[in-house]
């Protein structure tokens, strides 16, 4: 429940302020490939200094920084968005479903996932590839053409 919770509350955001998707999605993906690559190294660097925090607790705020607090700021600061009707519905339903299955595995570890939660997880993360392409596509053309609600 707690995923259609999250898809809900961040579609809903995402439909209502229409701000420029495109560099907060390329944001989220960047964070995504930095976790990757240098993430748990940090992580770990950062428990060796301040021992008091648990090494899963500063994994999983460092992703949580990095995938979702700092695209969503980015977002939130964005200018509005020179798309309209269906692609950026489109834009925004792409953004809320990569986010959502991006911070998926993290919810799941805080909260217990019921069979809805998992089937949503399930049925996103099938159409993982799908989402990003499109989503990098529209980021790209958000990114490109579109500035302060005027096609440059």
């Amino acid at each position: 429940m707690i995923l259609a919770v999250v898809l809900a509350a961040l579609l809903l955001l995402f439909l209502l302020i229409r701000n420029h998707v495109g560099v907060p999605f390329l944001a989220m993906i960047a964070g995504v490939s930095v976790y990757e690559a240098f993430g748990v190294q940090f992580a770990d660097t950062i428990n060796q200094w301040i021992p008091a925090i648990d090494p899963w607790w500063g994994r999983l705020g460092l992703y949580l920084f990095f995938v979702f607090v700092m695209p969503l700021i980015l977002y939130l600061r964005s200018g509005k968005s020179g798309l309209f009707g269906v692609p950026r519905i489109i834009e925004a339903i792409i953004f809320a479903l990569l986010l959502t299955i991006l911070i998926a595995d993290p919810l799941a570890s805080l909260f217990s996932f019921d069979n809805y939660a998992r089937d949503i997880a399930n049925w996103i993360e099938g159409i993982r590839g799908i989402i990003m392409i499109v989503g990098v596509i529209f980021a790209y053309v958000d990114v490109m053409f579109f500035r302060s609600g005027k096609i440059s």
